[in-house]
């Protein structure tokens, strides 16, 4: 088994390129037709302790885990890391797809087959907390990205996929047509929810009214997202590839929420 560290180049054409610090676990088993996964931290920044977090997965799974560090030198807030840096510093206007956030897992995909000789064609994707804000949104924005199944565990808030709630809360001043909402719900994204992850007055916890009227706490937003995916999906109408997991027991720890992904993603459900 081994811990490493590398560089991971992203082309951004109008905010300007990044180079996004990487942490690389690869298992003592692990072969170059073994899995990928890209773990995504939250509001912390600290991607290294999201590694060695899931080293204990991966060696059981034989899963390559690199998980990027959105520094705040390059990602400073919430618009560039949680929201995938989509609109313009002002808010006014959406930024060309090449310059969102979503990129950055994609390069580091290639980055970390590059370095280990990985095979994978598709990668498993994983965020906590504020990486389930990223995660989920990539989801709904980036269906062509090469994700084979995707987990947003205990995001704080989510874009809900109507058009009468505001953007980032739902659709509002970004358009999404039937086809590009069917690619969405195409995607398979498990939305994963820590059963007591009910605290309602959490430091963290978004409490703006377009937050609150998503439900009081993570567990009631997950489920509101998930049933207003599938309720979306029914209009359409259009086949839905999202699954709702809860962990019982599990309160807004990545730890507890991490172990229960990894039997999800690699063991049994």
């Amino acid at each position: 088994m081994s811990a490493a560290e590398i560089t991971v180049p992203h082309r951004r054409p109008t905010e300007g390129d990044v180079a996004v610090r990487t942490h690389i676990w690869r298992p003592a088993a692990w072969r170059p037709a073994d899995p990928v996964l890209i773990v995504l931290h939250g509001y912390r920044r600290n991607a290294a302790d999201y590694r060695d977090v899931w080293a204990e997965h991966a060696e059981r799974y034989r899963v390559l885990v690199a998980a990027p560090e959105f520094d705040r030198e390059q990602f400073p807030g919430p618009r560039e890391y949680e929201v995938g840096n989509m609109r313009t510093p002002d808010r006014r206007a959406f930024l060309p797809a090449a310059d969102w956030s979503f990129g950055v897992v994609e390069s580091a995909f290639d980055a970390a087959c590059a370095w280990s000789g990985a095979e994978a064609r598709r990668y498993f994707l994983y965020g906590h907390s504020a990486g389930g804000q990223f995660v989920h949104r990539m989801a709904l924005f980036q269906p062509a990205a090469r994700i084979e199944v995707a987990v947003a565990a205990n995001a704080g808030a989510y874009t809900v996929p109507r058009e009468e709630e505001r953007y980032p809360y739902g659709l509002t001043g970004f358009r999404m047509d039937d086809e590009a909402l069917a690619a969405a719900f195409s995607v398979r994204l498990a939305v994963l929810l820590g059963e007591e992850d009910t605290v309602t007055d959490a430091p963290m916890l978004l409490k703006s009214p377009e937050a609150m009227a998503q439900g009081p706490h993570r567990f009631a937003r997950g489920r509101h997202f998930y049933a207003a995916g599938q309720d979306m999906a029914r209009l359409l109408p259009a086949p839905f590839a999202w699954e709702l997991h809860t962990a019982p027991g599990v309160g807004h720890d990545n730890a507890g929420m991490a172990r229960r992904a990894a039997d999800l993603l690699f063991g049994t459900p």
